[in-house]
């Protein structure tokens, strides 16, 4: 039971009378001069003040509201939620401006979505150049990711059911599409619910469940051994990097190791951890790539962390993760299409990027 008026509606005609007494010494002076001296000026004055003083605390408590809701527009009026936007353009507040812009931008990029992610199906998700994928659509901009120029590595956190492993199966199904030579290693410890019908592709050279006897040590042999293997033909050719052996007429193809649900791969199996900080320290000018997914920054370690340089947030997140992440402020996820997820990029370089990208597809 509410024993208090706790309404702002309620308290505020309260407020105002309270507050309106400030001018009651004014005008007990200025009737005072009025009566004894004939002058009436300083009491007219405070009439005046007291008058237009209501009218200013009513405009200015209907120009202070918080920005969130829907933006709307009845063919009339302008809304933003349920507050309704002066008629006159010249008294909307910058901000107001600032909300109502990405509002209705938002309401039209929805209404394109289809057929951006049709084009981009129909190209097998690649994007702008040889080496990018294309992972969604920023308004009504292609957003692609170059995991060699924005990572080299790459780190998904978001929590169940937000869409990681649909963003997972759109990058692996950029790389396959890929007219670069790769090869891919997959990792699945949600039983293969994410990779494994990438399984059969002729780049794939492995896939690795929690529901089959892999094992998971022999796999991370294989990659410090690749890791030598690929220091060594550097260093026969003389060069520093797989693109510069690439221009001298060498051949290797870039391989990425991709992996759902990190944190339960290293729960399992903490030998590993030693083998992908490796890749992902030494990886880069080798042609090594490591994306990976997790729930929450818990089980990555700092060594690890810190070369997995792109990091993509989805959905909403511990505010502790999201600054561990690197991200300023705090992501705030707002309303996207029905069949999308909004999601942000934190490129190598520091810049950040928000995105929506398809699921079910």
């Amino acid at each position: 039971m509410q024993r208090f008026g706790s309404s702002s509606s309620a308290r505020w005609p309260i407020l105002f009378a309270m507050q309106g007494l400030w001018f009651l010494p004014s005008l007990i002076f200025g009737a005072v001069q009025g009566f004894t001296t004939g002058s009436w000026q300083m009491l007219s004055f405070a009439i005046i003040s007291l008058s237009i003083w209501p009218i200013g605390k009513w405009f200015k408590r209907h120009r202070d509201f918080q920005l969130t809701g829907p933006v709307k527009f009845d063919g009339q009026d302008v809304w933003i939620g349920d507050h309704r936007l002066p008629r006159r353009e010249v008294f909307w507040r910058e901000a107001w401006h600032k909300y109502l812009w990405a509002g209705f931008e938002g309401l039209r990029s929805q209404g394109s979505r289809p057929v951006q992610f049709a084009e981009a199906k129909a190209r097998g998700f690649r994007g702008a150049t040889n080496e990018s994928i294309w992972i969604g659509a920023t308004g009504f901009e292609d957003q692609d990711f170059d995991l060699a120029e924005d990572g080299p590595h790459a780190l998904i956190v978001g929590a169940t059911g937000t869409g990681k492993s649909e963003l997972l199966r759109l990058l692996v199904s950029g790389f396959l599409s890929s007219p670069s030579e790769i090869e891919l290693a997959l990792i699945d410890f949600k039983g293969g619910a994410t990779l494994a019908r990438f399984a059969q592709s002729p780049s794939v050279i492995g896939l690795a469940t929690d529901l089959n006897e892999t094992n998971i040590e022999g796999i991370a042999t294989t990659f410090e051994r690749q890791l030598r293997h690929r220091q060594e033909l550097l260093s026969q050719a003389r060069v520093s990097s797989i693109e510069a052996l690439w221009l001298a007429g060498g051949v290797l193809k870039r391989q990425v190791i991709v992996i759902d649900e990190l944190g339960e791969l290293f729960r399992q199996h903490p030998r590993i951890n030693s083998a992908l900080e490796q890749v992902a320290a030494r990886g880069r000018s080798l042609g090594m790539h490591l994306v990976a997914t997790n729930q929450s920054m818990s089980g990555i370690s700092r060594g690890l962390l810190v070369n997995l340089r792109a990091r993509i947030a989805i959905g909403e997140m511990d505010p502790i993760d999201f600054s561990q992440l690197g991200f300023r402020g705090r992501f705030q996820p707002r309303e996207s299409h029905p069949e999308w997820r909004l999601a942000r990029l934190k490129k190598a370089s520091g810049v950040e990027v928000e995105f929506e990208f398809p699921i079910g597809f």
